[in-house]
């Protein structure tokens, strides 16, 4: 028998924002949170880590905030529940869902796999094994994918090598 575990905790705020070109070819930024943004965590079980700051969630991880989303079987949130340092995400898969803006207009950017590392202090999101990232009709997948939030950059490699899908922007 699981029991749903909520926690509603307000988010400290973070500036998040991409600076160069990319392969999705935009100045994208991320829209950070605010101070009156809402943090909602659900799982069927959590549990805390002998050591401090460190918590363990299972069966049905999700963290929703305004602009982000992330699920996954099982989780790891080291730092603070509403101010995580890293976030470790795994199952089948695990998946993170982020809103940018660029000039005024949203897009978001969608990534999956079978483990998801997401880490504040370098502001990246690693996704390995089976990995897919999109950004409206534009995709990358390969075995292993690096996204420098800071410099909205992408790398990719690993087994099976890179496929990239873009669809050309043209009037």
């Amino acid at each position: 028998m699981f029991r749903t575990l909520t926690l509603i905790i307000v988010f400290c705020p973070i500036v998040l924002a991409g600076t160069s070109l990319s392969l999705f070819a935009a100045e994208n930024r991320i829209t950070g949170f605010s101070a009156g943004d809402t943090l909602t965590i659900r799982s069927a079980e959590a549990r805390m880590d002998e050591l401090p700051e460190i918590v363990h969630f299972d069966g049905g991880f999700e963290l929703k905030a305004s602009d982000w989303s992330l699920s996954a079987d099982q989780a790891t949130l080291y730092g603070k529940l509403d101010d995580p340092e890293t976030v470790i995400l795994s199952g089948s898969p695990a998946m993170i869902r982020v809103a940018t803006m660029s000039d005024g207009e949203s897009a978001m950017i969608d990534g999956e796999a079978d483990e998801i590392i997401y880490e504040r202090a370098s502001n990246s999101i690693r996704l390995q094994g089976n990995a897919f990232i999109s950004r409206n009709e534009h995709s990358m997948s390969g075995g292993e994918i690096e996204y420098d939030i800071e410099r909205d950059h992408l790398s990719a490699g690993g087994d099976g090598g890179v496929r990239i899908e873009i669809t050309p922007d043209i009037p």
